[in-house]
This record gives structure tokens, C-alpha cells and sequence, in this order.
């Protein structure tokens, strides 16, 4: 049987949106589960398929997912939405006893209004939320989580719900492979292109997005990353709305252009 990984535990946001890609592709596989993203990546060397979040809708794409497709070469071949909300949990009967909350890395950047009314509480970064959870399990006094409404699984003596910036907060996620597959069927497609300059200099980027504009193709996105090889100082991220004929054209013509290396990480 095949073999899926994802993040966390069968109850956080990437098995939920592992469990919608399954019924979605019709898949018969097992599920296994990482504590973090890097150790995801690695796990993909002995499986078929990883599911992690790519972008959220407060706080943006997750670097380091975009960072490891690329070092990896690995491929995204679908993507899907879950609504995401948030709230605190604690034992305490108020937040005035509260002086430690565990806080998923990314649930707290997506809950900061709320955070910033905490100015003395101090926050221990957790790689998921289900771990978030169960450290305040085990270390309950004078401690707090935020943890994804659907986790709440017993009483606590309070909870407050609703605490993310954004009442329409989501968070995308990535079905990914270790091989390129494209699309056959859909004309209206997304893609995730890495473009690495062979050298900076001034006027690269807007000769860059000179391509996009001849082929009249849109640019949702575009993100700098730093280069930890030596090659170049820094590479783009670019998301773009597209079609198979116009992608083989923009690849065409970006690979004739001496100053870039390009690089497909997924057609969705």
C-alpha cells in the first residue's frame, strides 16, 4: 500500500486536509506522521506522497516548505483549503493567572492582535499543534495553549474562541510528489516557478517580469529567498496563474535568457 506522510497527529489541520486529498484523488494509503516539516521532507525518501501547508491566509507562504521543494525536488501536484480558527485554553479561571502559553509556531503569528494584550505572558513555540496541546496537559498550572478550535476534545476551565486576526482565516495546503505529473484535464492552472539569477544587476527583476507581462500571464506572488550556495545570493519564488501552452512558453523563453535557472516545483 501506498504511503502518505503529514505533520502532527490524526487530529490537526494537515491530516484534515491529508484525509480531503484522499477522498478528492480516490487513494488507498497509510498515513504516517512527522513532528516537523524538515523531518517530513526527509520521511518522503521512503513514501509516495506528502501533505503540508504551503500558505496562510494572516501570515503568508511557509518559507520553509517552499524551501525544501526546492532543495529536494520534489513537486506539487495539488492544492485545497481549510478554514482555520483558533482558540486559548487553559485550567486557570482567568488569564491573569496565566504566564506561559504553547503556541504553534505559525498559530502565532495568525493570532498577534490577541497575543499583543498578553504583553507578560511568555510563549514557548511548539512544531504543531497537537504539541501545543499536550504540553499543557502535562504542565497545566499557570499555563495556556492555542490550539485549533476542532482540537478542543475535553472541558477546560476556559477557553476563549476566535482569537486569529482574521475571521475568514485559511490555510492552503500541498499534495506533493517526488516526480513531476501535469495536469491533463484542467485549462485554468496554477503554478510554483523557483527563477535563480546567475548574477545580480540592476534592472533583473523588471526584465524578469517582462516575460510574464508579453505572455499575459498574472503573477500572484512573487517571494526573494536567500541562496545558501554560492552560486547566487538570493532566488524567486513566483506563483502564477496559467495555461499548459502559455507555461511551455514562458519556460522557453526564461531558459533562453543566460542570466536565470529555472525550476518547475508544481503545476496545480
Amino acid at each position: 500500500m501506498a504511503k502518505l506522510i503529514t505533520l502532527g497527529s490524526h487530529l490537526n489541520f494537515s491530516s484534515l486536509s491529508s484525509t480531503k486529498f484522499i477522498k478528492e484523488l480516490n487513494l488507498d494509503v497509510d498515513i504516517s506522521y512527522e513532528h516537523s516539516i524538515d523531518s517530513a521532507f526527509k520521511a518522503l525518501l521512503g513514501a509516495d506522497y506528502l501533505v503540508l501547508p504551503i500558505e496562510n491566509a494572516i501570515d503568508g507562504y511557509i518559507q520553509r516548505t517552499l524551501d525544501l521543494i526546492y532543495k529536494y525536488d520534489y513537486f506539487i501536484t495539488h492544492v485545497n483549503e481549510l478554514p482555520v480558527d483558533f482558540s486559548l485554553v487553559t485550567n486557570e479561571v482567568s488569564l491573569d493567572l496565566v504566564d506561559t502559553i504553547y503556541v504553534q509556531f505559525k498559530a502565532k503569528n495568525q493570532c498577534l492582535n490577541f497575543l499583543e494584550s498578553l504583553p507578560k505572558v511568555k510563549y514557548i513555540i511548539t512544531d504543531s499543534n497537537s504539541e501545543s496541546l499536550n504540553k499543557l496537559l502535562t504542565h497545566e498550572i499557570s499555563s495556556a495553549a492555542i490550539i485549533p478550535k476542532h482540537l478542543i476534545d475535553r472541558h477546560f476551565l476556559l477557553t476563549i474562541h476566535n482569537i486569529h486576526d482574521d475571521e475568514l482565516n485559511h490555510t492552503r495546503f500541498a499534495f506533493i510528489e517526488k516526480h513531476p505529473t501535469m495536469p491533463k484535464d484542467k485549462e485554468h492552472l496554477k503554478a510554483l516557478l523557483s527563477i535563480q539569477p546567475r548574477k545580480d544587476e540592476v534592472g533583473l527583476l523588471y526584465n524578469l517580469l517582462q516575460h510574464f507581462k508579453n505572455l499575459n500571464i498574472n503573477l500572484s506572488s512573487i517571494i526573494s529567498r536567500p541562496k545558501t550556495d554560492k552560486t547566487s545570493p538570493y532566488h524567486f519564488f513566483l506563483e502564477i496563474n496559467t495555461k499548459l501552452d502559455q507555461l511551455s512558453e514562458l519556460t522557453t523563453r526564461l531558459a533562453s535568457d543566460n542570466q536565470l535557472n529555472i525550476k518547475i516545483l508544481g503545476v496545480y
